[in-house]
């Protein structure tokens, strides 16, 4: 692949990730406003948010088969498609269940992009050139995380919040066309039989999990069914293992956990995400909820996390190399709890330099934090296994951001009922939930100290050719 081609397929996955976190960003600074319209309580539209990431958890598995059997470039064209044809339906939407019924066929295209976007450029781009590839990737997506708060607050205060879906139209427009030119079909070749057991109970699971645990943040919520439903989830996805261990082809490769470093980058993620995955809705809740700050305020102070993200990449590999993956995700691990509880000093007299002080810092930590899980997963998978190993990280990192907006929608309700004026989000309740997910976090570094010193070395110490 000459290297304009592979510059132009960067730029075509990078817009196709740019899309899914703009989305997933853009309508954080909204939930107030679209509480209103949609005449519901503003936790109870982490719905509209988790119906999309779980979409994304249940469907990224899948999308490794379907690009095989079809075709990844068709595949990836129609995943934008999907994608750009929901956002208009999610913009009509007149109550909170028409929103959750399009924001999840949303998430079934932002799985196809998400998957089949990592994997066309593994594929795209050897080894030595990978790490590189996806730090480039990652800095074109922060450019997302900083536009999305503040275009979402802009367009809530001057439009109205529909508009922050339809917004995705002409990007997805401009996609497809990149793609039709510029993406290398694989399809050809033997494809292996679909896992549909496997697929009903891995999905069936992470569905029922995710649901179980946002309804435990509803005020009015039947703990006995919850239970239940938690206990079915934990029955399926026994089954599903057993399953996996048996048939030849399974959904999710759970083999390649028996890699150690594949298993603790993946463990790590997912348990490091229960506590900081819910940052991103906390915070526009706060500052628009107890704050008092208009949404575009609320956006464009969230927009230094993106700075930080980008600032963060150009050292985060430089101390990863000095220090090795142990040390550095024990400490960075450590850093990123220390900050959430930081965010306890926050009140009605804040400076707002304060508060933007803080989230930039939170944007270098939580990268660097990424940089090292992220690339962990990869310095002992074999190139036959990158398709499999990519299925299972993105799962992964989607089903732990689900995950952490829930346990934060938990906390917040959890706390508020404890509260003198019940189900009031207060500034108490938000320090209280800050303090817990700074916790979770913490409890999390434990699963970095089963890394010896030398693990991930290959990685770090690739040179390009």
């Amino acid at each position: 692949m000459i290297p304009s081609t592979k510059l132009l397929t960067l730029l075509t996955v990078s817009l196709a990730l740019f899309m899914d976190v703009l989305d997933s960003n853009i309508i954080n600074t909204s939930i107030p406003a679209m509480s209103r319209s949609l005449d519901v309580n503003p936790i109870d539209l982490k719905i509209a948010l988790i119906s999309y990431l779980l979409c994304l958890a249940i469907f990224i598995p899948i999308s490794g088969w379907t690009a095989d059997k079809y075709g990844t470039k068709r595949i990836f064209i129609c995943a934008f498609g999907l994608f750009t044809i929901s956002s208009f339906f999610c913009g009509y939407a007149h109550s909170l269940l028409y929103l959750v019924i399009a924001r999840s066929i949303q998430g079934i295209g932002g799985a196809f992009m998400i998957s089949l976007g990592r994997l066309i450029i593994a594929r795209a781009f050897k080894r030595h050139e990978l790490v590189e590839a996806m730090n480039t990737v990652i800095i074109v997506v922060s450019v997302a995380v900083m536009l999305g708060p503040f275009i979402g607050g802009f367009i809530t205060d001057h439009f109205s919040w529909p508009w922050i879906f339809w917004v995705n139209i002409p990007i997805g427009i401009i996609g497809m066309l990149l793609a039709t030119y510029c993406i290398k079909d694989t399809a050809g070749g033997k494809t292996r039989p679909f896992d549909l057991p496997g697929f009903i109970l891995f999905g069936g699971s992470l569905a029922l999990l995710c649901f179980s645990l946002s309804e435990m943040s509803e005020s009015n919520a039947n703990l006995n069914l919850i239970l239940i439903l938690i206990t079915i989830a934990l029955i399926m996805m026994l089954a599903y293992v057993t399953h996996a261990k048996r048939t030849p082809h399974p959904v999710i490769q759970i083999k390649l956990l028996g890699i150690r470093t594949f298993q603790i980058s993946v463990i790590g993620n997912l348990c490091s995400r229960l506590g900081f995955g819910g940052m991103p809705f906390m915070l526009p809740l706060l500052q628009q909820v107890v704050l008092g700050y208009s949404a575009q305020l609320s956006g464009l102070l969230l927009a230094p996390m993106a700075f930080g993200i980008i600032f963060s990449k150009l050292f985060a590999i430089n101390i990863l190399r000095i220090t090795g993956y142990r040390r550095y995700l024990l400490a960075n691990t450590i850093l990123v709890a220390a900050i959430l509880w930081l965010f306890q000093i926050i009140t009605i007299h804040t400076s707002m330099y304060t508060i933007a002080c803080l989230t930039f810092i939170l944007g270098i930590v939580f990268s660097a934090q990424f940089t090292g899980m992220n690339s962990l997963a990869f310095s002992d998978i074999a190139d036959d296994q990158l398709s499999a190993s990519t299925s299972i990280t993105s799962t992964v990192q989607v089903l732990g951001q689900t995950l952490g907006v829930a346990v934060a929608a938990m906390l917040l309700r959890y706390y508020s009922s404890l509260a003198s004026q019940s189900s009031v989000l207060s500034n108490t309740v938000f320090h209280q939930a800050f303090l817990t997910m700074g916790t979770l976090t913490l409890l999390s570094s434990f699963i970095f100290l089963r890394l010896k010193a030398g693990d991930g070395k290959q990685m770090l110490n690739a040179t390009p050719s």
